[in-house]
Parts: C-alpha cells; sequence; structure tokens
C-alpha cells in the first residue's frame, strides 16, 4: 500500500460548512441589527430633548433602508444554492420592508399623525426580526 492510500488530516475530508459566506453575512446581519437598536437609542434621545436626536435618527433610518435593501437583493442573488441561504433571504427581504413601513410611519407622525402607538412597537418588533436575520446568518451553510 502507498502512503497516498491513507487519509492524512490535511487531506480528510470535512463536513464543515464553508466560513467565508456565513461569516460575511453574519458580519452584515449582525451590523443590521446594530443600527435597528441604535435607531432605539436615538428615539429615546430626541424624546428626552436633546437637539441632535431627531437628526441622528432620521439619518439612520435612510443609510438602514438604503443597506437593508441592498443586502436583501444580493442575498437573493447569491445565497440561493446555499443551505439556510433562501431563508435568510426572506427573513433581510422582511426586515428591508419593515423598515420602510416603519419609516414611512415615523414619518407620517413627525408631520402629527397620530402614529406612535404603531411606530413604538414596530421598532422593537424590528429589533427581534434583526436579531432573527442575525441568528440566520449563523446557520448559513449548515445542513
Amino acid at each position: 500500500m502507498s502512503t497516498n492510500q491513507y487519509i492524512t488530516p490535511a487531506n480528510a475530508p470535512t463536513n464543515r460548512p464553508r466560513r467565508g459566506p456565513r461569516q460575511w453575512w453574519t458580519v452584515v446581519t449582525t451590523l443590521l441589527a446594530t443600527a435597528v437598536f441604535s435607531e432605539a437609542v436615538f428615539a429615546g434621545a430626541m424624546l428626552s430633548g436633546v437637539g441632535w436626536g431627531r437628526t441622528a435618527h432620521h439619518a439612520i433610518a435612510v443609510v438602514l433602508i438604503a443597506c437593508a435593501l441592498l443586502a436583501s437583493l444580493v442575498s437573493i442573488v447569491t445565497l440561493r444554492a446555499i443551505p439556510h441561504g433562501r431563508s435568510l433571504s426572506l427573513g433581510l427581504l422582511a426586515l428591508a420592508l419593515t423598515v420602510c413601513l416603519q419609516t414611512a410611519v415615523g414619518a407620517l407622525s413627525a408631520h402629527g399623525a397620530n402614529l406612535l402607538w404603531v411606530h413604538v412597537p414596530l421598532g422593537v418588533a424590528l429589533v427581534g426580526l434583526a436579531m432573527q436575520t442575525a441568528t440566520g446568518a449563523r446557520r448559513l451553510g449548515t445542513e
């Protein structure tokens, strides 16, 4: 028998998932979740009367919409064939659409509509949805 017939640790087959996409999407979803949570912090600052709170809340909302939509579109294209990829894509799409809805409700509230009773609980739901996408990213590529 030649030594090529033996499996060594260096060439042993592995069932470990590819780390590249999972690491990348874990970073992306964690950043999105952090941005969603920061919106609650800036909303609290705004409601406490801090002058820059409203500006920061609005600016992060605009950035969050763009990033969530971009992440959902990129995930739909790139994660089709990866196990749990479609699930993550759907979660990111739901996050993006909910962020858009939240922003619309927030803008209406800022212009006098009595919708804070919708805006606040929807923000809480967004934190949960963002954390769910971060969890989904960590399952990416596993069977």
